[in-house]
């Protein structure tokens, strides 16, 4: 059965003329009476009658058509919920991990919109395994993922068995994040050892790759602190770090203005932080729209702006 031909008859329907219809469908009479007969022959009724008036369904014919709208009916609401949107909605999913970095660029980037633009965006902090699931099975057209530079192969090499693509957006030393009242905060570098009678505030669902034992390296990380809290969301890890004492978190770099206006410091540790990677994944043959650029662009300008700041220090 032909849709467009389900269309067709609507039209007649709604005018109560085979030559009105075909007016206002771009199309010659004949052409439309013999695609009416076609589907009457396909279906085996009769749809329509004529009368002085001009067309009108039979008893029959009326039935049908009540089925053909609604039909109809669902397929454009089909349509309007998965269609590509229009120039001027903004469309925007992607899946990236906890890192303030990422919400400060991602923030800017909204306030970036004209007030007018109606916007559907789904932006969803998870872990790496997470964001690579999200984009491989639709959820988010983009995804940066976190790892540590000594598990690269392994996730590049997962990403390549799940075809998906992927671009450098930096590398980065681990900071420690904590209070300006630490006890530890005088020391502008310390030591990991030192760390061992503080509380550490950890992502609960952090996921580090299963490695078989030939492909595990020993990291000066295996010893970690005795006192650990587990959060699941990153809303709550300022709190846990401004109130409970000495604790602190291994975290991305982060804008200065935000570590003013939540009383933290960041600290390195020569001695402790590993090397870390974020990356952006996508689909192969993705076509980038002028949104994710432009939020690209924006996260790749602090980077550097991060980097040319820590190079001055």
């Amino acid at each position: 059965m032909n849709l467009l031909h389900l269309k067709y008859i609507v039209e007649v329907e709604k005018t109560n003329s085979i030559t009105k219809a075909a007016q206002n469908l771009f199309m010659g009479q004949p052409n439309l009476s013999r695609a009416i007969k076609d589907l009457e022959k396909e279906i085996g009724i009769t749809i329509f009658k004529r009368t002085v008036k001009g067309v009108e369904p039979t008893r029959k014919g009326a039935e049908f058509l009540s089925y053909t709208k609604a039909i109809l009916s669902q397929i454009n609401e089909l349509e309007s919920l998965y269609k590509p949107c229009e120039s001027d909605v903004i469309e925007f999913n992607m899946s990236v991990p906890r890192a303030t970095y990422v919400s400060v660029a991602f923030s800017e980037f909204v306030n970036s919109f004209k007030e007018e633009r109606e916007i559907n965006i789904f932006f969803k902090e998870t872990n790496s395994m997470g964001a690579i699931n999200d984009v491989n099975n639709g959820d988010s057209n983009l995804g940066i993922i976190r790892y540590q530079k000594l598990y690269e192969s392994y996730f590049l090499s997962f990403l390549k068995d799940s075809d998906l693509q992927y671009e450098p957006l930096w590398e980065f030393d681990m900071c420690l994040l904590m209070s300006k009242d630490h006890p530890l905060a005088h020391h502008e570098d310390i030591p990991y050892y030192d760390l061992c009678d503080y509380t550490e505030i950890v992502h609960g669902d952090f996921q580090v790759p299963s490695l078989s034992p030939s492909e595990i390296k020993k990291d000066f990380r295996a010893k970690l602190p005795s006192k650990r809290i587990y959060v699941y969301e990153r809303g709550s890890q300022f709190d846990l770090l401004q109130r409970v004492k000495g604790s602190f978190m291994w975290v991305s770099p982060i804008p200065q203005d935000v570590l003013d206006h939540q009383n933290m410091i960041l600290r390195k540790s020569s001695a402790g932080s590993l090397v870390n990677k974020d990356i952006i994944i996508y689909k192969q043959n993705h076509v980038f729209t002028p949104y994710e650029k432009l939020f690209i662009e924006m996260l790749k300008n602090f980077t550097k702006t991060e980097k040319a700041t820590r190079e001055l220090r």
